[in-house]
């Protein structure tokens, strides 16, 4: 009979016969195959006790395809914003207070400044009325007259302009709780239906109440909520207007007043054109949102305009600029043209501080139009100008156009025409910088 031994066993048995000192260790192998994987453990706790919860599986196309996507990750929302205006505004601000608690900057500064004025939790003063402001309009009438700003009700003291101040994130649709993204599950605050409305700080010539001026630009509407002059130039212009303070005018960043072609002040007897720019699909944010394909198709948050979405209309124009048709030049000459007419009546300044000077030659020079501020004490005797509504409606156009940033992009007859009718008042003549007025 014959007994099989497995060599592994004889080399063993070998081994233990044999013993003696055991010789030097060798050298680690190779990694054998990765064996299956296991089942999945429990999932832990989240921050509030609860649970949070992972797909097993977020490549499906509807779903992300992982937990930093679309927002998180290299070129994706968070990156996107962080090159946008918007991010820097926060950034300028992020080391101190920048208002008061009995200010009217958190209503669009503060990161919760849209979700307050959506619900209509600002604070009304003066005995006053408000109208429309859970549309986004910020003016109302006081009991004694005139024109005032609602005031930001909220907690904040810095510029903080983030996810949450635009889109109505909760615990039930915010992807940190629930692991993943689903298009739809960031819906904007404001309302952007079809019939939704927001409003701009223009009320009707003759109105006794400031009730604004509604407009519909869908997803756009969001836009309209900030981007706007905070004046109603029908209460805040009268017939007689002192320069006293270096800030008078529009605020900064007023482009819905342009783009809708109702913001700037009108001269008597004048008609006003509007733009085909307001006929696209969601307004502003179908030429500065498009979406991003690497992207899953989600909105660009840079917010920078498209210029190729441009030329789906302007398909002749062949530039790398917005200067489509010399508007942006036209434009430009003009401003350039009021800017001087203005400064020479002593109503333009940069300067800081009392005694405020009158634009330098190399400030008139450096096409920074948007620095421009109104001049105080500008009369020969250093006391402040008094102005009547025509003098007031053309500073008031130099500063919502200088102030828009596009040179006329928005909406380039519009703009020409403020320009044409503003130069034509400070100077009596017609422009130079234009052939005519544009119809």
């Amino acid at each position: 009979m014959r007994i099989f031994i497995a060599p592994t066993i004889l080399a063993v048995a070998l081994l233990s016969a044999c013993s003696g000192d055991p010789g030097p260790e060798g050298p680690q192998g190779l990694a054998g195959p990765a064996g299956p994987q296991g089942p999945a453990g429990p999932a832990g706790p989240g921050a509030d006790g609860g649970v949070v919860v992972i797909p097993d599986a977020m490549a499906d196309g509807a779903t992300m395809t992982g937990c930093t996507s679309p927002c998180h990750g290299f070129g994706n929302v968070v990156d996107q914003w962080r090159f946008s205006g918007h991010q820097k505004i926060s950034a300028m601000a992020a080391d101190e207070p920048v208002w008061t608690s009995a200010a009217t900057c958190g209503n669009c500064h503060a990161i919760d400044g849209v979700e307050r004025r959506v619900a209509g939790t600002v604070t009304v003063a003066d005995g006053g009325v408000s109208s429309n402001v859970n549309k986004g309009h910020l003016n109302y009438k006081p009991a004694a007259g005139g024109a005032s700003e609602v005031v930001y009700s909220g907690f904040g003291k810095n510029a903080i302009i983030h996810c949450t101040t635009c889109h109505a994130f909760t615990p039930t649709n915010d992807p940190h709780n629930t692991g993943k993204y689903e298009p739809g599950q960031a819906p904007l605050r404001v309302p952007g239906g079809t019939d939704d409305v927001a409003y701009i700080e223009k009320s009707a010539a003759g109105s006794t109440e400031t009730v604004g001026t509604s407009v519909k630009y869908k997803s756009g509407n969001t836009c309209v909520y900030c981007h706007k002059s905070r004046k109603d130039i029908t209460f805040y212009i009268t017939a007689s207007n002192k320069i006293s303070s270096p800030n008078w005018g529009p605020h900064l960043g007023p482009q819905a007043d342009l783009y809708s072609g109702l913001g700037g002040y009108a001269f008597a007897g004048a008609k006003y054109g509007t733009s085909v720019h307001t006929t696209v699909a969601n307004g502003c944010v179908s030429c500065h949102m498009q979406g991003v394909a690497t992207n899953k198709g989600v909105p660009d948050h840079t917010m920078q305009p498209a210029l190729a979405y441009c030329k789906t209309c302007h398909t002749t124009y062949t530039g790398t600029s917005y200067n489509v048709q010399s508007g942006q030049s036209a434009v430009r000459l003009a401003l350039t043209e009021l800017q001087a007419a203005l400064n020479a009546k002593g109503l333009l300044t940069r300067s800081e501080a009392k005694p405020y000077q009158p634009l330098s030659p190399e400030e008139l020079a450096d096409s920074n139009f948007a620095l421009d501020r109104t001049r105080p004490g500008s009369n020969p005797d250093g006391t402040d100008q008094t102005i009547d509504a025509a003098t007031a409606g053309a500073v008031y156009n130099y500063l919502i156009i200088a102030r828009g940033g596009d040179f006329g992009v928005h909406n380039p007859t519009y703009t020409k025409q403020l320009l044409w009718d503003s130069i034509k008042q400070i100077k009596g003549t017609n422009p130079t910088s234009m052939t005519s007025r544009p119809e």
